[in-house]
């Protein structure tokens, strides 16, 4: 018998069917049966609480029911779950995209689709709030999500791979939505910019490089607890 686990990433990621019914059909199972993981993008944060682990217990199959596959697969990665060894069918329900409009989704934070990521670094070099960083293998990583400014997605417009993922952002282009997002040229970047995105790039480094790394580090902390949002 198929396991089947309706999935919703916050409070702004709201369906507009009933989406156990739904994957109850899907999986054979009545919708009591339908397992129920609400809050990804928090969890995924602690992936310590064992929650996440839990509804995934790999069985026989697995049925995945949520608004944005993409985002879900990037966040179970974030969480260190190795999701592409399971048998598992992903469903794409309908989504109140009027609810992710209204109100940016706490935790807002990037995730990584490593299926797509290049490791170039754009990101990393782009943002100035130190989200990213390279793991042992050289591998471009969100090492502190949390340090992300609430709203600002402006990494993942850069990236040239579209691997940039924010799962709270209602442009269909940033959010997950899209499963095969076009890639992006160097011309492609330079009209996001309104310039040159190499010289824009450079420019960001340098005034990085001018900002006391103590005092970068005391008004990052400080963003974060007044913030009211975080």
């Amino acid at each position: 018998m198929k396991k089947a686990i309706f999935v919703s990433l916050g409070a702004n990621d709201r369906m507009t069917v009933d989406g156990r019914t739904v994957l109850a059909a899907k999986a054979g199972v009545s919708p009591a049966a339908v397992a129920y993981l609400a809050d990804l993008a928090e969890h995924a944060l602690h992936p310590e609480d064992g929650v996440i682990a839990d509804r995934f217990a790999v069985g026989d199959g697995i049925v995945v029911g949520c608004s944005r596959p993409r985002a879900v697969q990037a966040l179970l990665s974030f969480a260190g779950l190795t999701w592409q060894e399971w048998p598992i069918e992903w469903v794409s329900l309908p989504f109140d995209r009027e609810t992710l409009k209204r109100g940016y989704g706490v935790p807002w934070y990037p995730v990584i689709d490593h299926a797509r990521c290049a490791g170039c670094g754009t990101c990393l070099d782009y943002c100035l709030f130190s989200v990213y960083g390279r793991d042992k293998k050289g591998l471009v990583r969100v090492q502190t999500p949390l340090n992300c400014k609430t709203g600002c997605p402006a990494c993942a417009r850069l990236c040239p791979e579209a691997a940039v993922i924010f799962p709270f952002c209602e442009e269909a282009e940033l959010n997950g939505e899209i499963s095969q997002p076009a890639r992006r040229s160097r011309e492609m970047l330079a009209e996001v910019l309104g310039d040159d995105p190499m010289r824009v790039l450079a420019d960001r480094r340098k005034k990085k490089q001018l900002i006391d790394p103590a005092k970068f580090e005391q008004a990052e902390k400080d963003r974060i607890l007044y913030s009211g949002v975080l």
